[in-house]
């Protein structure tokens, strides 16, 4: 399945998006739980996949703010 560039964002973008931190949006892509592509150092995810991510409540400690 060919990936539109135009329609990916970079890491930190996705993260705020599905309100978890980097970490976990990587090891998201690498689990292949959500769409994503490794450019060098660098991770972009599909706007969509990230928006359609749900995280379970109540999974870990809280985010500080």
């Amino acid at each position: 399945m060919p990936i539109d560039l135009e329609e990916m964002v970079t890491l930190p973008d996705a993260a705020k998006l599905m309100d978890v931190a980097e970490s976990y949006v990587r090891k998201l892509v690498r689990e292949k739980r959500v769409v994503g592509v490794k450019f060098g150092r660098n991770y972009m995810v599909s706007r969509q996949s990230a928006s359609l991510f749900q995280k379970k409540p109540g999974y870990g400690r809280p985010k500080s703010r």
